[in-house]
């Protein structure tokens, strides 16, 4: 047990199916060797394994938010180390963090007592809910409230939200209600406005997961913002996406992100906006590209070249498995 190490479950539970055999190898040497003792470099030398086919198995393990690169200085080459859990992974901050404690039983007594607002929004929160709501809830609510500054009639709208997704722990009430605070969506317009760009997300991740056969129902919050800025940021559509997908499973043989909004950048960029687009675009790749072959007289092969050679060039024979 001594020589013994520890492998995340969400490797087994997520990526199993996902990750490729490359990419499971490049993990393990990380995972069993010390935190921050190898680079990209050493990876592809114990691996034998190309430099930039371990960048990518990198990129895919970061992404997942698996791995994250060390501190790295100019003169000194980058190195992985594994992430910490999902949960306190960082994020880009729009505002300072908000410092607060949870209310007691008696300021949330107060607080009832004098505000009609509260009394009604803890009495329709526990309908929607289906439950009673007690300390827990009340403290929850009355932070999004009074910390976070949500108004109350988005606060319901978050937490019917939650209730469709079938998110109805008071923990992940309040992560959401944080979120949507720095966001600033702090009225009923940007609370439709968001709610409709996550069922949008949820249901082309849905769509994309069933077509690929990918086994998680759900994304994960990396997938999320990825989808989310496919479908707002660029406007695409799931027959575009699901081609990035195929594009990217042809040419890498395994799933990457990165690879993936790469290429729907390109097509925005080129302003092609369907897969009838995209392939009119690249038979005029081609055939302009084949036009200007002929024109300089290039080929693919040079048949008498190819046919000399092998008529002069001496025979060699070595044993079966020798490099």
């Amino acid at each position: 047990m001594n020589s013994t190490f520890a492998v995340p479950q969400s490797i087994v539970s997520n990526h199993l199916r996902l990750a490729s055999g490359e990419q499971i190898k490049v993990l393990l040497l990380i995972l069993g060797k010390a935190p921050g003792k190898l680079d990209e470099k050493q990876i592809a030398e114990m691996l034998k394994l190309s430099v930039s086919d371990v960048e990518d198995c990198l990129q895919y393990w970061t992404l997942m938010g698996i791995l994250e690169p060390c501190e790295k200085n100019s003169s000194a080459p980058e190195k992985y180390i594994p992430s910490p859990a999902p949960e306190k992974e960082k994020k880009p901050e729009v505002k300072p963090a908000v410092e607060y404690s949870r209310p007691s039983a008696s300021v949330i007594a107060a607080r009832m007592e004098e505000s009609a607002e509260i009394r009604s929004l803890f009495s329709e929160l526990q309908k929607k809910l289906g439950k009673t709501i007690g300390y827990d809830g009340q403290s929850t609510f009355l932070i999004l409230h009074d910390t976070f500054g949500l108004p109350a009639d988005v606060i319901f709208m978050l937490v019917d939200y939650c209730v469709s997704v079938n998110k109805t722990g008071f923990s992940y009430i309040e992560a959401a209600g944080k979120d949507w605070s720095e966001q600033e969506i702090d009225t009923i317009d940007k609370a439709a406005e968001k709610i409709a760009s996550l069922d949008r997300v949820n249901a082309m991740w849905k769509k994309l997961a069933a077509a690929a056969g990918l086994n998680n129902p759900k994304p994960t919050s990396l997938q999320s913002k990825k989808l989310e800025y496919w479908i707002n940021g660029l406007n695409m559509s799931f027959d575009m996406i699901y081609l990035a997908y195929e594009r990217m499973a042809e040419r890498t043989g395994k799933l990457s992100l990165a690879y993936m909004e790469k290429i729907l950048i390109g097509w925005y960029n080129s302003k092609l906006k369907t897969p009838a687009e995209v392939e009119a675009s690249e038979k005029v790749s081609s055939d302009a590209k084949k036009k200007a072959d002929s024109f300089s007289g290039k080929t693919s092969y040079n048949l008498d070249e190819h046919t000399e050679k092998a008529i002069k060039e001496k025979l060699t024979y070595k044993k079966k498995g020798d490099k």
